[in-house]
């Protein structure tokens, strides 16, 4: 398979690197000129405990692509979509697609740059930082479905993808995958305020029932059947809280890319794109602290996930069921309301 990559960075990094050792023809854009640099000299490095390789994959940056791309991934931050679809938008193919493998609901902005026949969605699990230019540590193995926007059944391209694909799996529903990852995510959202590891926000008593009621905020608002993966299962949420505890404390991520992004990497995160997804009492106060640390008037750390503690503590004893913690109005605008309407996507 013939494939442009854009934005090299975790997971496009990370599935780039295998995909090229196995044979196929990739080509990794990043925008980040010191990372294209490094990996052009001494190719892509990837480290940790899954295996240890070095990939010496061709590397660009957005001006040298080609004018013409028939299949084509894009892998960046959730902010940079509009970006990546304009790069696509008069270079792919006719018959070509393009998978997004990012985190919330993105497909909106390929859709409108190259129409929603021509775009394919993942959910992607697996952990995976940019360690410096041209190394990428890759913590664990998840899960990676791969299928059709709106639900539509298994097609040819979705099980190519699917074979070609690092640990992919095909599947009719992407969007229940979506969606349940959207629920998970607004976990690692709130325990990203904090410095405590991931495991350690999911496991400890004091913050279960932010995770339970942030969890059900967003579920309430599936438009979709949602799926189970990697030990969170939708109906039952006190159990996913143990074994999502569990599935990140073998991996050699111990924190999420939202603190790496806050406290590492020291740059704007994605909660703006995932707050245009969902919305509800819980998840706009953790929107309003990550903001506070994006502009230095708070750091990570547990204080903050108390105070979180105590305004869910308080919603619970006026009477708000965590369930439903959240008004209609504010989440009338577009999103993936129809899984059979592909147009509707965000």
């Amino acid at each position: 398979m013939k494939l442009t990559i854009i934005g090299a960075g975790a997971i496009g990094g990370t599935i780039g690197a295998r995909m090229f050792r196995d044979g196929h023809d990739i080509t990794l854009c990043d925008a980040d000129p010191a990372h294209v640099a490094a990996i052009q000299r001494d190719g892509l490095r990837i480290e940790g405990p899954v295996e240890e390789f070095v990939a010496r994959v061709p590397a660009i940056t957005p001006d040298q692509l080609p004018d013409t791309i028939d299949r084509a991934i894009v892998a960046v931050k959730s902010l940079h979509s509009q970006s990546a679809a304009e790069l696509l938008r008069h270079r792919l193919n006719p018959d070509g697609y393009v998978l997004t493998v990012q985190n919330g609901l993105t497909a909106g902005a390929l859709v409108d740059a190259v129409g929603s026949e021509r775009v394919l969605s993942a959910f992607v699990n697996f952990g995976a930082d940019v360690m410096g230019p041209g190394r990428v540590m890759q913590g664990n193995v998840g899960t990676f479905r791969v299928g059709e926007l709106g639900g539509h059944a298994i097609t040819e391209r979705v099980r190519e993808l699917a074979d070609a694909l690092p640990y992919a799996e095909p599947t009719d529903n992407v969007l229940g995958y979506l969606w349940g990852k959207e629920a998970y995510g607004a976990m690692l959202w709130a325990g990203a305020v904090s410095d405590l590891s991931i495991a350690e926000t999911l496991e400890a008593p004091r913050y279960r029932p932010v995770m339970i009621a942030i969890a059900k905020e967003v579920l309430a608002q599936a438009p979709v059947p949602v799926e189970s993966f990697d030990g969170f299962v939708p109906d039952d949420l006190e159990g996913s809280l143990d074994r999502l505890a569990e599935f990140n404390r073998k991996s050699a991520k111990s924190h999420s890319g939202i603190y790496r992004d806050l406290m590492v990497r020291k740059r704007k995160t994605e909660v703006d794109e995932v707050h245009k997804d969902f919305q509800g009492p819980i998840f706009d106060r953790v929107v309003e602290l990550i903001h506070d640390i994006e502009e230095g008037r708070r750091t990570c750390e547990a204080a903050n996930l108390d105070e979180l503690a105590d305004f869910v503590a308080g919603l619970l004893t006026a009477g708000g069921r965590s369930d439903d913690m959240r008004d209609d109005s504010a989440v009338s605008g577009p999103r993936w309301a129809d899984r059979n309407d592909p147009g509707s996507t965000r």
